[in-house]
């Protein structure tokens, strides 16, 4: 692990196993654990690692110091895959500590089953007060509608604050021009072609205190405040860079559009290497009008600017974890739950698991845990088996996920490739050379081999070449084998993975999409 000597680890090693041996208090007789550390999971959405400053390869058009400061503080993983280029999906299972089709959360609109255990369910359990603070993709709103009285929604959380406690504590005025401000660029009745991703750089009326954003880090800052005899878990969730990129007027001109670069969008590259993306790149011409150059630059600069807004509430979170002194007993996660196309490859937006959308920024911070960073391969459901670690929480039986422990203090990795899946349209994995995209059906031209090696661009497709053919026959056994061994919790009508081709095996279960329907009636 870069910036650890020897010894630097063996001392994050004994400070550690100090912080472990405090969690081990007496037992209460509603838990299991008590006097363990404090747990603070902090979520982004739609964040591309390109446009961070510890996580890019290169300088960030626009700085971020204070999440840098915050994964600093830890062990910052630059190789980490999401479960699904996708919010719902890669959100449930990060939850969950399961693969998206193992719960049968797998598109924009799943709702996870109300008695799923999830990691505030475990840590619950085990002594911790729990709150979900912001944006966690239940479908809230959908469910509240037509939820039965006493129908239990808070998925293992005691608090729960989001979108909807904010618009409840805006006054008449407030509410009129916020809507006034998104219904043109994010209303599904008005919006037009690109305009969701606000390329004319609107920036949201509210006074920055009223805006959502600080609401919820006061939430949470207030719940993390709150005097009680346990630790807490608590999961503080932003907007933030998401679509349609908010930030408040003094951040409009935080970006120069004009002097942006553009990423390389050839589509002549595009046809002869994906063919499948280059029909979605027409579809998109087609339905939505073409995506300038203009629209890019409009878009980029609204979403950095969101970006800067972003930042800033992490600054005043770092400024709170000091000044409270949380942050000398508090684990630190800092994830975001996809990336992004800024216009690479003719797209904005994501669902397609090449790595700018694939790979996310994460981290981990707290007492004992070594600063400095790593490139072994490493997976979003990681997390939650390695915050019981951790916290001395017992690991359930259900978890698919594996403990990062032993790659934080000893760089070892725990794992030898990384998966990710978008169900019903295409899937991916990879190694430390090599990364498999398989599409969900043969000849729709989403199959993919990249040695990334020679092309860590993800630019040259080597699928076709008979003499790769022995490398994809290894990662289709490879995506054969963990699809298999995670079934959905219920079995489809015509088996799971059953078929004798694992190649077709596997397109048949990236076919599926058999979701959970909520009926509290």
């Amino acid at each position: 692990m870069a910036a650890h000597s020897a010894t630097g680890c063996s001392l994050a090693l004994v400070s550690l196993l100090a912080v472990l041996a405090s969690c081990s208090g007496e037992e209460t007789s509603r838990s299991r654990t008590t006097g363990g550390p404090n747990v603070l999971v902090v979520i982004v959405d739609d964040l591309a690692c390109g446009s961070t400053g510890a996580w890019s390869d290169a300088p960030p058009a626009l700085p971020t110091p204070h999440m840098d400061r915050l994964a600093a503080r830890g062990t910052i993983f630059r190789s980490a895959l999401c479960p699904s280029p996708n919010c719902t999906p890669s959100r449930q299972a990060f939850l969950t500590g399961r693969w998206p089709h193992s719960i049968r959360v797998t598109q924009v609109l799943s709702i996870l089953p109300p008695d799923t255990p999830t990691m505030a369910t475990v840590f619950r359990e085990a002594g911790y007060a729990t709150a979900a603070i912001g944006k966690m993709h239940w479908m809230r709103r959908k469910q509240l509608r037509n939820a039965a009285p006493g129908a239990d929604l808070d998925y293992g959380f005691e608090l729960v604050v989001d979108e909807i406690e904010w618009r409840e504590q805006l006054d008449a005025g407030e509410a009129q021009a916020y809507e006034a401000y998104r219904a043109p660029i994010w209303g599904r009745q008005d919006r037009e072609g690109w305009s969701m991703h606000n390329a004319g750089r609107s920036a949201c009326p509210l006074p920055e205190e009223r805006q959502l954003a600080p609401f919820l880090l006061e939430r949470a800052i207030a719940f993390m405040s709150t005097p009680r005899d346990r630790p807490f878990l608590t999961f503080l969730s932003f907007y933030e860079p998401h679509a349609p990129f908010t930030f408040p007027e003094r951040l409009r001109e935080a970006v120069d559009a004009a002097a942006l670069e553009l990423p390389d969008t050839d589509p002549t590259r595009l046809e002869r290497e994906v063919p499948g993306l280059a029909d979605v790149v027409r579809h998109q011409a087609r339905t939505k009008g073409e995506l300038t150059p203009q629209i890019v630059r409009g878009a980029t600069a609204s979403y950095l600017s969101s970006v800067a807004w972003l930042d800033e509430q992490l600054g005043r979170l770092n400024e709170f974890l000091a000044s409270s002194g949380l942050d000398q007993n508090t684990i630190v996660v800092f994830w975001s739950d996809n990336g992004y196309f800024l216009g690479n490859r003719g797209l904005l937006g994501k669902n397609y698991p090449y790595r700018e959308a694939a790979q996310v920024p994460l981290s981990i911070a707290g007492p004992g845990i070594p600063r400095g960073s790593t490139r072994h391969l490493v997976q979003a459901i990681d997390i939650f088996p390695t915050l019981c670690e951790l916290c001395r929480v017992p690991a359930p039986e259900f978890l698919e996920g594996r403990s990062l422990v032993q790659t934080m203090l000893s760089d070892v990795p725990v794992r030898d490739q990384a998966y990710t899946e978008f169900v019903g349209l295409v899937a991916a994995l990879r190694t430390s050379r090599w990364k498999l995209h398989v599409g969900h059906t043969a000849g729709v031209g989403l199959d993919q081999l990249y040695d990334l090696e020679s092309d860590p661009g993800e630019t040259r497709n080597l699928f076709a070449q008979p003499e790769h053919a022995d490398v994809v026959q290894d990662l289709v056994g490879r995506m054969y084998d963990l699809l298999k061994s995670s079934p959905p919790d219920a079995p489809f009508r015509s088996g799971w993975m059953s078929e004798p081709d694992r190649l077709q095996a596997v397109r048949w279960a990236l076919s599926q999409v058999e979701e959970y329907e909520v009926k509290f009636r």
